[in-house]
């Protein structure tokens, strides 16, 4: 394994799960969720904006985007689903979503 795939390997698998679950420990108040979706808005540009000029930041930048997409969407589901569901199964839910990427990454390195 090179460094790349070591560091991709640790953003996808501890970094992302361990900012998603930090984030679903805050309450799912209007005020976090906008600052979540605007900030999401924020990294999805960043990531289309860098993507000619600076690919690593690009991919970083949509990285995590998606991270913090996961935590909104879980957020809401806790917020408003009816019927409730378990918050244990939320939180276990949007970690495992945020490895998602690295799925990605191993494919189109595998058919590279």
């Amino acid at each position: 394994m090179t460094g790349g795939v070591i560091v991709a390997f640790l953003l996808s698998f501890v970094a992302g799960p361990g900012l998603c679950a930090l984030l679903l420990r805050l309450p799912p108040d209007r005020g976090l969720m906008t600052a979540l979706l605007v900030l999401t808005v924020v990294l999805a540009a960043g990531a289309v904006a860098l993507q000619g000029r600076a690919p690593l930041a690009g991919v970083l930048a949509g990285w995590l985007g998606w991270v913090l997409a996961c935590t909104i969407i879980a957020q809401a589901l806790r917020r408003r689903a009816a019927p409730r569901p378990s918050p244990r199964a939320v939180t276990i839910t949007a970690i495992l979503a945020t490895t998602m990427p690295w799925f990605g990454l191993a494919t189109a390195r595998f058919m590279h």
